[in-house]
């Protein structure tokens, strides 16, 4: 995956995160709300930090794969923990954040389909 890819699931997650809280602020109650706020939150800053990550480090992650691998269980470690914060002492709805959170996977799979439906360029076919 690119950094144009990680660029554009950045957008796709901060795009679907101001859709869902809009709705979710006017549809939901308070806590619930809140919820799916701190579920958003943690979703795009993960895919915040993946993108600076791999923006800045780029080259040096493609030289070194065991790198990559640490950096990646580091982010997951302090994601993970962030959510055991989130459930343990925020006290956060299930089901509201498990959706805030899940706009990451989301966005991937908006980019996946946004790109397999356009032709490579450069790739162009020429009939007849």
């Amino acid at each position: 995956m690119g950094l144009k890819h990680l660029i554009a699931v950045e957008k796709w997650t901060l795009l679907l995160a101001a859709v869902v809280l809009a709705g979710g602020m006017i549809l939901l109650g308070r806590h619930a709300a809140f919820s799916l706020g701190v579920g958003a939150s943690l979703s795009t800053l993960n895919a915040m930090s993946i993108r600076r990550i791999a923006g800045k480090l780029g080259p040096v992650l493609q030289q070194k794969p065991g790198l990559t691998v640490l950096l990646f269980n580091l982010k997951m470690g302090l994601l993970v923990a962030l959510i055991y914060a989130a459930i343990r002492w925020l006290h956060v709805d299930a089901v509201p954040f498990l959706v805030g959170i899940s706009l990451l996977p989301a966005a991937i799979f908006v980019v996946f389909v946004q790109y397999s439906l356009t032709p490579p360029k450069g790739d162009e076919e020429t009939h007849g």
